[in-house]
């Protein structure tokens, strides 16, 4: 009985290995190469949720590239697969091909991407203490220390906000079209509930147009510090300059206080990215900037009226 068991499959394997199948061994190999991508496509869009039905739905596409049915595909499957030999050399072609396609892809998303890092931020714009000697001629005129005030640019980590310095000021010039990603971390040491804290984020036309950005809001808590990300996508060229304001305030009519009070603290860790967009993404953003574009000019508009 074991014989004649062994001699059914023998034949059943000489039969399949010697029709005629819908793809020859180069093209099969092509169909495992797509599909194999396809699979990796499906699985960063949809985070590899997925079912059978879904691969049949992508692999029908492949399968009328190609030429061929499902039922011809499992066809193909079981020939080559009973030629083990053969289906060992049609894989490793398989997983070279797409190792050598990757190492291209990963190679040319670091040279997209390579200014991703750069941290774009100047610095804080303030006013500072500088303690100066002044100048004198006058043998009997007693030199003392006095201390001016002035306006710079401080390029540290961390800086404080006070009585003097109610925010500070970042000032970028020389701004392109493109996505850009904001960051940066406030931390309230003395607060007043009867004001609203945000960050002020807005680009800068030569015209002096104003292109805003979505405001960043922060509590009123002084125990722990507030870190805000954010990110905006600019189309128009004419906005060469980007302003931030750490942080801004407005009243608040909804807490009633007697007196408003300074607000001290710090902000730090303060970055900026100009960041690389894909061309199909790009392409959404640019159609969503308009959109936005134009109810600005409408809102405007209204205003006047």
């Amino acid at each position: 009985m074991k014989r004649i068991l062994w001699v059914i499959l023998i034949i059943a394997a000489i039969t399949a290995c010697s029709k005629k199948v819908p793809l020859d061994k180069d093209q099969f190999t092509s169909l495992l190469i797509d599909m194999h991508t396809t699979d990796g496509m499906l699985s960063v869009a949809r985070g590899d949720i997925r079912t059978e039905k879904d691969n049949y739905l992508y692999y029908n596409d492949l399968f009328e590239k190609y030429g061929i049915t499902r039922e011809d595909f499992d066809s193909c499957v079981t020939y080559y697969s009973l030629q083990s030999a053969l289906f060992n050399k049609i894989y490793d072609v398989v997983i070279d091909t797409l190792s050598r396609r990757q190492t291209k892809i990963m190679r040319e998303w670091k040279e997209l991407t390579v200014n991703d890092t750069v941290n774009l931020f100047p610095g804080y714009t303030m006013i500072v203490a500088d303690t100066i000697r002044p100048d004198s001629t006058q043998a009997k005129v007693r030199k003392k220390d006095s201390i001016v005030y002035e306006t710079r640019v401080v390029k540290a980590d961390t800086v404080y906000f006070d009585k003097r310095n109610q925010f500070v000021l970042v000032k970028l010039d020389s701004i392109v079209p493109g996505m850009y990603k904001f960051t940066s971390t406030i931390k309230l040491e003395k607060s007043d509930r009867g004001k609203r804290n945000f960050i002020q984020t807005y680009f800068l036309s030569a015209d002096n147009d104003t292109l805003k950005v979505p405001d960043q809001y922060v509590g009123v808590d002084t125990l722990r510090p507030y870190k805000k990300d954010w990110e905006f996508y600019v189309a128009d060229s004419s906005y060469t300059k980007l302003f931030m304001k750490i942080p801004k305030s407005d009243r608040d009519t909804r807490v009633k206080v007697k007196k408003l009070n300074d607000r001290e603290g710090c902000v730090y860790k303060t970055e900026i990215f100009k960041t690389y967009v894909a061309p199909n993404r790009e392409k959404q953003l640019k159609k969503e900037y308009e959109q936005r574009r134009q109810m600005e000019l409408e809102r405007k508009s209204a205003k006047k009226k």
